[in-house]
């Protein structure tokens, strides 16, 4: 949990210095005053990114040249102190006064899960928005995940440079030798990854499902897939279909531990283990039937940056179909989840709640407001009407 933070330069807030208690803690005033970005600030310094800004510099106050951030934190009876500076172009982040390399570093003992109203993009956004909530907590099970996740990425950037430099010389650096290397990397890579969020999907499907049956009472139902670009044919849509459960049955292992790096660290693998070699061979397959077009084209068509999470009322995906009532019940329902895998692998996250209210009906809030106590996370509630709560506050913050 977070005890204090000092924020200098951070958007509209330009020197301030909080207080939080362990329990529910009210951010209010009126709108525009920078409560949200306290909210920012704690899930800078505890994940190792914001949420809203893709570079630290749009961070930085309009008229100052830096910005300054520091927490103390409270992780397993000892204190941890965090910091940033961040300018135009340096950024320095320490931890317990020990330099580390990038913000990126900070991610690990200290998660937090951040609601927003703009969740609904979780159920109504392209593939990819599902992809990076579900990478997220990908890395809350194991630091390994991170890893892989990295190494992905930077192969297919290097794989996609040389099929771009193909389609424009009809030749790229380093020769067909090349590109069969970086291929066999990305499938490799693709593999792990593939099977991490594979596990990693059939461990959260039926908790978000749980969920959502409480914040619905119970009104419908909502089931949860994982899409996989490389088993099934490319739809028009985002290239991706279902995998249904006799496939997914398929793909696992019961051998505990079998998949190198997608379990979590303390090796437990409830939901089992999924076979690397059977995806790696899927995937070979797969980028071998798609060469000639992907020369073409001068992109990889396939693979797990193409992939995404079904959530679908009946047999129907809530992304097309789902009424706003549905969809910010679902996307409340995969941050509680989010909740539950950080507990589970890390630690208890802090709860960080953008006016998450004020779109939901009575009962919804209520419903919210008890799943809040029952996690008992440290929580930081940014709202404009902290009087309208369906809760009392231990410690209330006033911009």
């Amino acid at each position: 949990m977070i005890s204090k933070l000092w924020i200098e330069n951070v958007r509209s807030l330009v020197s301030r210095e909080l207080e939080f208690s362990p329990g529910i803690n009210v951010v209010g005033g009126p709108n525009g005053c920078g409560k949200t970005t306290v909210l920012e600030s704690i899930h800078l310094l505890s994940q190792g990114f914001s949420f809203r800004a893709h570079d630290l510099k749009e961070m930085i106050a309009w008229n100052g040249d830096e910005l300054i951030l520091r927490g103390n934190f409270e992780e397993a009876a000892r204190s941890v102190t965090r910091a940033i500076r961040a300018g135009r172009r340096v950024c320095d982040v320490r931890e317990n006064g020990e330099t580390l390399r990038s913000p990126a570093a900070l991610f690990g003992n200290l998660p937090a899960v951040v609601m927003q109203p703009s969740d609904i993009e979780l159920l109504r956004g392209a593939p990819d928005v599902r992809r990076r909530w579900l990478d997220e907590i990908l890395c809350f099970r194991s630091a390994a995940n991170a890893t892989t996740l990295r190494n992905y990425r930077r192969i297919l950037q290097q794989r996609n440079q040389w099929l771009r430099q193909f389609k424009r010389e009809g030749i790229a650096t380093g020769g067909e030798e090349l590109f069969i290397v970086l291929t066999e990397q990305l499938a490799d890579l693709g593999a792990k990854l593939w099977a991490a969020r594979i596990g990693l999907s059939k461990e959260i499907s039926p908790i978000i499902t749980d969920y959502y049956r409480k914040l619905s009472s119970g009104v419908d139902e909502i089931t949860c897939a994982y899409k996989s670009s490389i088993l099934k044919e490319l739809d028009a849509l985002d290239g991706a279909e279902f995998l249904d459960d006799s496939e997914l049955d398929t793909l696992a292992s019961a051998s505990v531990g079998s998949a190198d790096g997608i379990t979590s660290d303390s090796g437990e693998a409830s939901d089992g283990t999924v076979d690397e070699n059977a995806l790696r061979d899927a995937y070979r397959r797969k980028l071998s039937g798609l060469e000639y077009a992907e020369k073409i084209q001068g992109i990889t068509l396939s693979g797990p940056h193409k992939d995404d999470l079904g959530v679908c009322i009946g047999d129907v995906e809530m992304r097309s179909s789902g009424s706003q009532g549905q969809c910010r019940c679902a996307a409340i329902a995969m941050r509680f989840a989010a909740v539950d895998v950080a507990s589970r692998y890390l630690n208890k996250p802090i709860l960080l709640l953008d006016d998450v209210f004020a779109e939901l009906d009575v009962n919804r809030r209520d419903a919210v407001a008890s799943l809040i106590r029952e996690k008992q996370c440290q929580v930081v509630i940014a709202t404009p009407e902290p009087e309208e709560l369906p809760f009392e506050a231990d410690g209330i913050i006033k911009l």
